[in-house]
């Protein structure tokens, strides 16, 4: 539609020397169909062009009209422009009554054919009378300038462009990137930087990587900038392993360079390789930033890697991050999620700065550990010192009171988000509700509450309500929430297991054996793990599993375990084994547990006192179900703490 960069512009003066030389009828296999009419329309009425203006048909001009494009692809641009030219001229406006189903369409195809004959100021024109500019209009305006050497007015127009709200697309790009490169004194590196940091934002992965083709014609590839601006374009548009490649390839590195790699990893769940390029980084002596700090404490979290946490702690102190607001809220997140919610406490009250997130992380933290009255209490101090609250501070808020089971704080908080805080309630919120209301045996009120949403509930509100219904066994309403779940998200296996579980607590064996069954059919149980670190390395367990090299002495443990407690008069609760078995293989099932494994692994390898991390990839019984909405990932955590030593 409209032709960009193919060479300079011809002249009005080499114009018709150059139509001369061309047989229209040598055009129609490249021009299609509207270059072989124009060349019969000609042929059959050679005068049809040049009636005089008192015999002027609009019918038959509107059918010449629309020939006007094939005679500019076949080079006849004398024709094409005088045709639409005299239109013009004679007053006729373009409509759809002449054949043209959109007239922006035919404007700039009009302006694209002044732009080939180097007649900028007559497509200005045809600009200027354009009503409703389009994307393409404005783009064809932008072209034609820059193939004119009016590189000053090509930016100015996609200024504008930009002000009216019209997005650019790869062709406007281009015309705006030819007008840097032809103005001398611009600084190209810096605005291609920015057109890339667009590509960015909009995760535009396609117009990104034309940009990236663009770049590498004109030798820009090597500026570390602009590198980095691709590295960040293909990190934001899930291709990290491509933001790898330009990373090992570029000659110049910076400590942005590694910032992007870093943070890319961490968004795209892979904090391992996150970590290890931070080492990396270490070792090449590239200085730190806040970001770099955020972001690798943020993978240390995600990993529950509190021993490498609190080392990254003290580099901050070393550094001039030490009392960075970004690092600290860093800081709290990590010592929250990998359960020393004292020490979260202790980095936020030697904050000198605070800012929201700095508050909601620290409501969050203790939502997470079901401090519900610490959550509330943090709360009122925000609002006391003037801070604005937002919708994440009441998504930690009422997951705060769910956790704890504050039921009327809850409610109250959740009725005056939008008359007192002016924050319409999300999916979160509706979520947190659903299962405060579920989890206190207010099951048809919950029902309710999804039923007057204003918007689709989504399947963490229904799994929310699925959790409710599991502990308190109400087996209908957990059957039609299950099923609301299965109709949203057909391969969700976690509600197959609750729902086999809640039909293993009603005693429904048939029903259990019936979804298990279905479940192995389609290759979805996911093993229960359970998993430790010492001393650098990651220790495995699952259910039935005696490969680890200490099996023997972890049984050993557990037989010990299981005698000590049970003469202090712990009784198991066996109706957490849903299986049809004899209670004493259900006490026998109990003491296995995987999780159990991995506690008594830890008793014989770790010091007294020392804090006990255990790791699972799937929720324990009870656990609430919208206990997501704190934690991104899906490990659950669990925290012991010794204080005595094993005799």
């Amino acid at each position: 539609m409209i032709r960009l960069f193919t060479g300079r512009a011809l002249r009005p003066s080499n114009l018709f020397s150059v139509h001369r030389k061309i047989n229209p009828f040598s055009c129609f296999s490249t021009c299609g169909f509207s270059a072989q009419a124009a060349a019969i329309q000609t042929r059959q009425n050679p005068s049809s062009a040049n009636e005089p203006c008192s015999h002027f048909d609009s019918y038959k001009y509107g059918s010449l009209l629309q020939l006007f494009q094939g005679c500019a692809q076949c080079l006849q641009f004398s024709e094409a422009v005088g045709l639409v030219s005299r239109l013009h001229r004679e007053g006729h406006e373009l409509n759809p009554f002449l054949g043209h189903e959109y007239i922006a369409f035919v404007e700039t195809a009009l302006i694209d054919a002044y732009s080939v004959c180097g007649c900028v100021h007559f497509a200005r024109e045809v600009f200027d009378g354009v009503r409703g500019k389009d994307m393409v209009t404005w783009t064809g305006m932008v072209a034609c300038y820059a193939e004119n050497d009016y590189f000053q007015e090509a930016l100015e127009a996609f200024s504008q462009m930009r002000l009216v709200g019209s997005k650019p697309n790869n062709f406007t790009f281009a015309g705006v990137f030819k007008a840097w490169i032809g103005l001398e004194t611009f600084d190209i590196a810096r605005g291609v930087h920015g057109t890339l940091q667009a590509c960015a934002t909009l995760g535009d992965l396609d117009l990104g990587k034309q940009m990236h083709g663009l770049v590498f014609k004109v030798c820009l590839d090597a500026d570390v900038f602009i590198s980095n601006a691709l590295m960040d374009v293909y990190a934001k548009c899930g291709r990290i392993e491509d933001s790898m490649k330009l990373f090992e390839k570029s000659p110049n590195r910076n400590d942005l360079s590694w910032n992007t790699l870093i943070v890319g990893y961490v968004n795209c769940g892979d904090a391992e390789k996150a970590l290890d390029l931070f080492m990396e980084m270490l070792e090449n002596r590239v200085q730190g930033t806040e970001v770099t700090y955020s972001s690798i404490l943020c993978a240390s979290s995600s990993l529950t890697a509190l021993e490498l946490g609190t080392q990254i702690h003290s580099l901050t102190v070393k550094t001039n991050y030490a009392e960075n607001t970004v690092v600290h809220n860093a800081l709290i997140d990590m010592y929250s999620k990998c359960g020393r919610v004292k020490d979260a406490r202790s980095v936020f009250d030697k904050m000198n700065e605070r800012d929201e997130v700095s508050w909601n992380i620290m409501i969050s933290g203790y939502s997470m550990h079901g401090l519900g009255m610490e959550a509330l209490n943090i709360f009122q101090m925000m609002k006391d010192r003037g801070y604005k609250t937002n919708t994440l501070t009441f998504v930690g808020l009422l997951s705060a009171c769910s956790n704890s089971g504050l039921l009327d704080q809850g409610q109250n908080y959740f009725s005056s988000m939008l008359q007192g805080y002016g924050i319409e309630p999300c999916i979160e919120h509706y979520s947190c509700v659903v299962w405060l209301l579920g989890r206190s045996c207010h099951l048809n009120k919950a029902l309710k509450l999804i039923e007057e949403i204003p918007f689709k509930p989504s399947v963490m509100v229904w799994r929310a309500l699925l959790g409710a219904c599991v502990i308190h066994n109400n087996v209908e309403l957990g059957r039609i929430s299950a099923q609301r779940i299965l109709e949203l998200e057909p391969q969700d296996d976690a509600t197959y297991v609750l729902l086999s579980n809640m039909y293993a607590t009603a005693r429904k064996w048939d029903n259990v054996a019936a979804i298990r069954q279905n479940m192995r059919k389609k290759g979805m149980k996911e093993p229960g793990l359970s998993w430790i670190k010492n001393q650098g390395r990651v220790h495995y367990f699952s259910v039935g599993d005696t490969s680890h090299p200490d099996t023997m002495v972890i049984n050993g443990i557990l037989e010990w375990l299981n005698l000590r407690t049970r003469t202090a008069g712990f009784v198991p609760n066996c109706n957490a084994v849903l299986l049809d078995v004899e209670h004493k293989e259900k006490e026998r099932f109990l003491w296995v547990q995987y999780e159990r494994s991995a506690l008594a692994y830890h008793y014989f390898e770790l010091s007294p006192r020392s804090q006990i991390c255990i790791i699972k990839n799937l929720r324990m019984c009870g656990l609430p179900c919208c206990n997501e909405i704190n934690i991104k990932d899906r490990a659950a955590r669990y925290y012991y703490q010794r204080y005595e030593p094993v005799p």
